[in-house]
Parts: structure tokens; C-alpha cells; sequence
């Protein structure tokens, strides 16, 4: 096997695995939510927050690889399809390290203070609020969009 199609397949096998671990307990922590009961949360809240600090190692790790696939396959790494690639991904981990690493923190913290039994209004908040709904949305999109970039190669 030439040595593109295995960095091909490096990339590839680890951002479908960054992504797994990111969004995967993520989507658990979300049907969870819909319980309305304190101690679902917390039973979960710990995953995510284990999960957490391998994300840049495994994003990282597919980036490279998939710079390096670039490279071998000879492609422009100033490619049209490419740059939307970088800017893509440069957005996604600013999320990742901004929001998605803070707000597990925010609503661990307020499970400290809250007892088990229905949902409270902070947790709520912190599930509902704009801020948060938004930059999940944003998330979601960048995500939809680097696949997108990835299949299609727009403008190449």
C-alpha cells in the first residue's frame, strides 16, 4: 500500500475517532438532559470530563495527518478546498478549547451545589441558554461543513 492511501487512512481513522470521543458523550450528556433529574446528569457529567483532555492529542494527531496525506497525494496546500479545510478546523478548535472545554466545568460546578431530584433552574440555563445553544449550532455546522469540504472539495 502506497504510503498516501495509509496516511489517507491515518486522517481519516483519527478524526472519525476524534469525533467520537468529543461528540459522542456530548449527544449521551443531551438525552440524559431530557431526564430532568439531577443525578443522570452527574452519572454522565464524568465521561465528558475524562474525554476532554484527549481531544487536542486526537485532532491534533488527524490534522497532521491529514497535512501530511496533502503532501504525499501532492496536493496545493493552498488549495481553495484545502484553506476552507484550515479555517474550518482553526474555527472548531477554537469552540473546542473555548466553550466545549469550559462548559463541562460550569455545569460540573453547579452540580456541586445542587441536590439530586428535578432539574434546576441553573442547569437549565446552562443546557438552554443562547450562548450555548448557538455555539452548538456553530459547532454542528463546522462540523457538517469540514465533511462537506473533505467529500466535495469545493473550488478545487
Amino acid at each position: 500500500m502506497p504510503l498516501a492511501f495509509l496516511l489517507l487512512f491515518l486522517h481519516i481513522s483519527t478524526i472519525f475517532t476524534a469525533m467520537t470521543v468529543a461528540y459522542g458523550p456530548l449527544i449521551v450528556l443531551g438525552v440524559v438532559y431530557r431526564t430532568r433529574e439531577v443525578a443522570a446528569i452527574r452519572t454522565v457529567l464524568p465521561v465528558v470530563m475524562r474525554v476532554g483532555p484527549l481531544l487536542p492529542l486526537l485532532f491534533g494527531l488527524g490534522g497532521l495527518f491529514g497535512i501530511s496525506t496533502a503532501i504525499a497525494f501532492g496536493y496545493n496546500l493552498l488549495a481553495p478546498w484545502l484553506v476552507i479545510a484550515y479555517v474550518l478546523f482553526a474555527v472548531m478548535f477554537v469552540i473546542g478549547v473555548t466553550e466545549n472545554r469550559t462548559w463541562p466545568a460550569r455545569l460540573a460546578k453547579t452540580l456541586e451545589t445542587t441536590a439530586d431530584g428535578p432539574m434546576t433552574p441553573e442547569i437549565v440555563e446552562l443546557f438552554t441558554s443562547s450562548r450555548h445553544v448557538v455555539i452548538t449550532a456553530v459547532d454542528l455546522v463546522v462540523v457538517f461543513g469540514l465533511v462537506f469540504d473533505m467529500v466535495v472539495k469545493p473550488l478545487a
